[in-house]
């Protein structure tokens, strides 16, 4: 008989949201989907992650950053869905 292929779908879940990180901060706080975990990280480089609580909030312990760099931000749940990323600009 005919034998259909078994398709993967990818479901992206909202990005998080971010509250404004300033300079020499040491962590990332937010609220992204519910028990998530969350990763903060600039370019390719992942610089921690942390589990969202029940209510969806988050902090992510990091090393301080320089202001204007980028942080991207994302969140995956338990079924491998990651979510789209929000960048973070650092502030002075």
């Amino acid at each position: 008989g005919n034998q259909s292929a078994v398709k993967k779908i990818i479901i992206k879940t909202a990005a998080p949201a971010v509250t404004k990180v300033k300079a020499n901060a040491k962590k990332v706080t937010g609220k992204a989907e519910a028990n998530s975990t969350v990763y903060v990280k600039v370019g390719n480089k992942t610089l921690g992650h942390a589990k969202a609580a029940k209510n969806g909030k988050f902090t992510v312990v990091i090393n301080k950053q320089k202001a204007r760099t980028a942080l991207t931000v994302y969140s995956k749940d338990k079924k491998g869905s990651t979510s789209y990323s929000t960048t973070v600009i650092v502030s002075k």
